[in-house]
């Protein structure tokens, strides 16, 4: 009889039991490695670290805990080996990219960030030079390709105990979560990250990407009920606010109803008063303009919901006055519920006073997909930078805010009704050179704090010099302007520049500030508001309820944030995003998306003609993102200028119609012509 191969079952027994007690060992310690390197990198020093270990060291073992849970997955597998190393990778790459996130915006890594990777690659060639995007992409290469291997060539094991494993994995995932809710329930955890940079620094990476991962929406709240929303609506309609008189006109004819104006909104890119730094002092002020305007009319500290990042999500309270704490940690709206659903914004109830709403930014329309998501906001029109005649660049490539003025004009001009203008700048935005030269005209750094570096910081103030610079040109043309204009002018967040609370005249790193000017004379008041109240309080001032949240928020004294006007609020978002609607009549959502057509102006081709492979395309409002299509194939195009386009074909090519689409740079077509037949001439 011949002798079965392999490990004799006594030996075997010895093998397994002795494998899996040094398993019991070195796991727990590659796990404190890996915490220990993960946190590291999520504070930038070792100091920094040291100091969390000694200082946090109950934070310190729950991360450690959800990095083992993650370690003892690969027990579950018969190559495990391969599992447990890219587990490790994985942990690893996690930190870097909050060492790199957190280097150049300040806010911190999240899994929302991970939705988002498109839009973070088109950022690259602005956050690092070349060497470094080719360092970040061999790594990744190299990463992946480790990884194959380790999959591919690392032994795998006979056996597996699928039962203990199992139950060893499970009975970690249940510690892991009974200790967070625990942790919620006795307050060692909030219930819902409303600082996601004091978060991290105190709850530590680990924890805080778990709460983010996933995690989205509005949770439900336990006292959730149809009833319970009605009441609150009755609320609302019994402390509705009463429509206000405004002052008679200063300029305008008698005619001209003051009650609803022309509203523009200005969201201002990483603006804010760079004088409330305690010790700084500057040859002038960087910001003339929007200082003079804060002092001339009213301002007010305005608490947004971010810093060094995160426009959208200002921009989001702004225009819903919904609280984005109450959303998944991290969360971004815009790349999750709204791409499902419409949401009450002032955009909306503006509309439905006969108001033409448009959206303009000066940068790419597909970032946070803007294109799509303003249809679900209430927009008729966005105006976006492929649609933006004659735009000039920083030298890292943002776009120069100074082509915004031209183009709000040209939206108030467009239309015969009332504007709704939401203008989104872009040029004061991130990163800042570390090398910066000062440049004639720039104000001077004279002392700062010294935890700022001064370089960097001087890069910022040129940018927000500029900034303020089409501030002052667009009040100029609108106190000309023959109908009557309300400007709200706020900046989205602070920048990431090394600033800390402590250092502050307001010791707030999310107080920002915002102004209402206007050009007839009118009085109003602008107290210290949360982002997402205000524009209750605007319309409030000019006697427009305007929607469920809105309404809401004005039936709650001007800047209320104490508990129950926070836990209904929550209610009303859950309930009108989320839940059955009981907000709204028979529980239907009245907001249907928009027709959004993309620019101010269309497009247009005149005449186009073909001469040896070289096709002239003559129109109109055509701008450097316009492509010619030829026979529905895109050939590389020049811009002459906004009236004229050229491509050069092959001579073969049969040219039987043509068309001009707008091509954002990441390739995705936003609009095109109707077909134009070579030869006609449309006059």
């Amino acid at each position: 009889m011949k002798k079965k191969r392999g490990i004799p079952p006594e030996k075997r027994r010895k093998y397994d039991h002795s494998d899996g007690r040094k398993r019991v060992i070195w796991l727990p310690l590659l796990a404190l490695a890996l915490t220990l390197v993960v946190e590291g990198l999520n504070r930038g020093s070792v100091s920094a670290l040291a100091r969390y270990v000694t200082t946090h060291p109950l934070y310190f073992l729950y991360n450690w805990l959800i990095i083992l849970t993650t370690l003892t997955f690969s027990e579950l597998f018969k190559r495990r080996k391969s599992v447990l190393y890219t587990t490790c990778v994985v942990w690893v790459a996690l930190g870097i990219a909050e060492f790199l996130v957190v280097r150049e915006r300040t806010q911190p890594f999240t899994s929302m960030d991970i939705l988002m990777l498109g839009d973070a690659i088109t950022l690259t060639t602005i956050y690092y030079t070349w060497p470094q995007i080719i360092l970040m992409f061999g790594s990744i290469f190299l990463a992946i390709v480790l990884v194959i291997w380790m999959i591919t060539r690392l032994p795998r094991r006979r056996h597996v105990n699928y039962t203990l494993s199992l139950s060893v994995f499970c009975g970690m995932v249940t510690l892991c979560f009974c200790l967070c809710t625990l942790g919620v329930y006795f307050g060692y955890y909030p219930r819902y990250f409303d600082n996601l940079v004091n978060a991290y620094d105190e709850y530590g990476f680990a924890t805080c990407f778990a709460f983010t991962f996933g995690d989205m929406g509005v949770a439900k709240p336990s006292a959730y009920s149809t009833e319970t929303v009605t009441d609150i609506i009755d609320e609302i309609d019994d402390a509705a606010p009463q429509p206000t008189a405004q002052p008679q006109p200063h300029v305008f004819d008698e005619d001209d109803d003051l009650a609803h104006p022309n509203i523009i909104y200005v969201q201002l890119e990483s603006l804010f008063d760079v004088n409330t730094i305690i010790g700084s002092s500057y040859s002038e002020d960087p910001t003339p303009n929007f200082n003079r305007l804060s002092h001339e009319f009213p301002s007010g500290e305005l608490y947004v919901p971010s810093i060094g990042g995160g426009t959208a999500n200002t921009e989001f309270e702004v225009l819903s006055g919904m609280n984005i704490d109450f959303f998944g940690a991290g969360e971004y709206p815009y790349n999750t519920i709204l791409r499902e659903t419409t949401c009450e914004t002032i955009a909306y109830d503006l509309k439905a006073l006969g108001y033409s709403t448009t959206a303009m930014h000066n940068h790419n329309a597909t970032f946070y997909s803007r294109n799509e998501i303003y249809a679900q906001l209430g927009f008729d029109r966005f105006d976006s930078l492929e649609y933006m005649p004659y735009v000039t660049y920083t030298p890292v490539g943002w776009a120069e805010d100074t082509v915004l003025t031209g183009e709000i004009l040209k939206a108030l001009d467009a239309t015969e009704s009332r504007d709704f203008v939401m203008a989104i700048t872009v040029e004061s935005h991130g990163k800042y050179d570390e090398n910066y030269v000062y440049q004639e005209g720039d104000p001077v750094v004279q002392s700062l704090p010294e935890q700022i570096d001064q370089a960097k910081f001087s890069s910022y103030l040129h940018l927000i010099h500029a900034t303020d610079a089409f501030l002052g040109e667009l009040i100029d043309a609108l106190e000309l302007y023959d109908e009557p204009v309300v400007c709200v002018f706020y900046g989205d967040h602070l920048p990431s520049t090394d600033l800390t609370a402590d250092i502050l005249t307001t010791n707030n790193l999310y107080a920002s500030r915002y102004v209402i000017w206007n050009n007839f004379g009118a009085e109003f008041e602008a107290p210290d508001l949360q982002a997402y109240q205000l524009s209750a309080s605007l319309l409030e001032q000019l006697g427009i309820p305007g929607g469920v949240i809105a309404k809401y928020h004005q039936s709650y004294a001007t800047g209320c944030t104490d508990q129950e006007y926070l836990d209904n609020l929550e209610m009303l978002q859950y309930d009108l995003l989320y839940g059955d609607r009981s907000g709204y009549e028979n529980g239907e959502n009245p907001y249907a998306p928009t027709d959004l057509q993309m620019g101010i102006l269309p497009i247009e081709i005149t005449s186009a003609s073909n001469l040896y492979g070289r096709v002239l395309v003559n129109g109109r409002n055509f701008t450097e993102y316009s492509v010619i299509l030829v026979d529905g194939t895109p050939y590389e195009t020049a811009f002459i200028s906004s009236a004229q386009i050229v491509a050069i074909v092959p001579r073969t090519t049969p040219v039987a119609e043509i068309a001009v689409a707008q091509i954002a740079a990441d390739g995705v077509e936003l609009g095109r012509t109707e077909p134009f037949a070579l030869g006609e001439d449309a006059g």
